[in-house]
């Protein structure tokens, strides 16, 4: 069973279903992703485009997102 793929899946669906964006905190808290896997996941999404990083902290880490149209 490949975890790393359940996790972006359930990422997936979470900001899917938050089309204004999503804060990073909300989708550690309610996606049902490990948490430790969701900045990486994140980071993986947004390379690929799937995604837009709409709000950084102030050390680069994504704060809130949105799905990429």
């Amino acid at each position: 069973m490949n975890y790393k793929q359940l996790d972006i899946q359930k990422i997936k669906t979470y900001i899917r279903s938050h089309p204004d964006g999503v804060a990073v905190e909300d989708i550690i808290a309610h996606s049902g992703a490990e948490k430790l896997r969701v900045y990486p996941a994140l980071f993986e999404l947004e390379q690929e485009g799937w995604l837009t990083v709409t709000e950084r902290e102030e050390l680069g880490s994504p704060k809130r997102v949105r799905i990429r149209y």
